[in-house]
């Protein structure tokens, strides 16, 4: 069964986004910090656990679903060259 999740860019400082993230038609209550530019350009990240690379700032969503907006975050980081604003999809 397919699960549909939604993100939020919440807020941008240096090369870091911050969003926002939950199931759809849902509060979006999880958060997540990404640095997509450190990522790309540091080899050794790149070897980390996703886990170590997408970090929750709070409990309130699965690491799972974070790993997910991640990697939705980052391929159209690889093809665009910004964060994007807002995002929904299924899982």
């Amino acid at each position: 069964m397919a699960i549909c999740i939604e993100f939020e860019l919440l807020t941008t400082q240096g090369t870091t986004a911050e969003y926002a993230f939950g199931p759809c038609l849902q509060q979006k209550s999880g958060i997540v910090v990404l640095d997509i530019p450190a990522l790309i350009h540091d080899k050794t990240l790149m070897t980390m656990p996703i886990d170590q690379v997408v970090q929750l700032k709070n409990a309130h969503q699965s690491q799972a679903m974070a790993n997910r907006v991640f990697g939705k975050v980052y391929k159209y980081y690889l093809e665009h060259g910004h964060y994007p604003a807002s995002g929904g999809y299924y899982a």
